[in-house]
């Protein structure tokens, strides 16, 4: 396995296991034999699955005790606030865009799932947009 390789495999196992268990970062850190400075330069941030209210950007949680405390962070504009105060589309009505560091192409980010009120509200405006279009070829076959 490449030294490149063997870097990104250490950095998916930190960030799983600081993410995904109740471990210490002092035992995280023995587990893999690093430092905890090295461990803490490997944890990448946690989407958060909200809009940043400012920018529209998927907001991200820095550490487990920001995720903890609620607080979120933007990496685009450097918004910073309670979860509380931000809604899953935005302030403004924009949906969230994926949180991607472009140097890390193998760090999962999952999608942002929408509440079941939302999904519906999505697949009625489909539906409503459908029914539009085709009333609108109907008329206009009728005015041929």
């Amino acid at each position: 396995m490449s030294e490149a390789a063997a870097g990104r495999e250490t950095q998916l196992k930190a960030n799983e296991l600081y993410w995904g268990s109740d471990r210490s970062v002092n035992q995280i850190a023995e587990e893999l034999d690093l430092s905890k400075g090295v461990l803490y330069g490997l944890i990448r941030p946690r989407p958060a699955g909200l809009a940043c209210p400012s920018c529209g950007q998927e907001l991200v949680y820095a550490n487990r005790t920001a995720m903890d405390r609620g607080t979120v962070a933007c990496p685009a504009c450097g918004w910073q606030g309670d979860q509380r105060d931000v809604d899953a589309a935005g302030a403004d009505g924009r949906v969230a865009l994926s949180y991607e560091e472009p140097e890390d192409e193998d760090v999962f980010v999952p999608p942002i799932r929408l509440s079941s009120t939302r999904q519906r509200v999505a697949l009625g405006g489909a539906f409503l947009g459908a029914a539009a279009g085709l009333a609108l070829v109907l008329w206009a076959r009728r005015r041929r």
